[in-house]
């Protein structure tokens, strides 16, 4: 004898069967459709507007950053564009003249606060890195034991990252390539993929 509650097609009616059956197709045709429905309508949800001019260089010499911006028009409410809205890449990349070079990016932005009270009293300002926030703007005062942030640096100002030439974009430390390119913060897998494809635009 079966437990109670249990059911084999043994005893079940052929027309139960048939019905399941029909049941199971009318559902597997829906499903499709409506996958392919939500398909095709993903393509009229959203739209990029051109991409606009680039911006204006960051520095103008020892390599800067430039901006290129677009907007997304979502054609549904609360619909996301898939891709990037900004993209960047390096600019007046020649070396600046014997008299720009004798301050670092970051010495001359930290100097720029020597005539400005901090907290009452005025200080020399000089570079204090840290490697674990390698955009901020972190100065030391001449002569303290101290350091402040001040903010974040300039865009195109070096960061660190091993095995890889860098600068700051925005805040964030992203991988930077010799050529014209977008800059963004790939894993290296990602980083050997683009270049094995010769590719020199990276999404930001």
């Amino acid at each position: 004898m079966e437990p109670r509650g249990y059911s084999t097609s043994k005893n079940k009616p052929y027309w139960a069967t048939v019905v399941q059956l029909g049941m199971l197709i009318m559902a597997t045709n829906i499903a499709a459709d409506s996958l392919q429905a939500l398909e095709q309508s993903l393509g009229s949800a959203y739209a990029w507007t051109s991409w606009s001019n680039w911006g204006p260089c960051s520095r103008t010499c020892g390599g800067g950053v430039a901006v290129q911006e677009r907007e997304c028009l979502p054609r549904i409410q609360r619909a996301d564009c898939p891709g990037v809205s900004r993209r960047y890449h390096e600019c007046n990349t020649s070396p600046c003249s014997v008299g720009e070079e004798l301050q670092d990016m970051r010495s001359e932005q930290c100097a720029a606060y020597d005539g400005r009270p901090f907290h009452g009293r005025f200080y020399s300002w000089v570079p204090y890195v840290d490697g674990n926030v390698p955009c901020m703007l972190n100065c030391r005062p001449v002569g303290q034991q101290f350091y402040a942030s001040l903010g974040i640096v300039t865009d195109g100002t070096p960061c660190t990252k091993p095995g890889y030439r860098a600068i700051c974009v925005k805040g964030v430390c992203k991988f930077a390539d010799s050529n014209q390119y977008d800059l963004g913060s790939f894993k290296k897998r990602a980083y050997n993929f683009l270049k094995a494809r010769n590719t020199s635009a990276f999404p930001g």
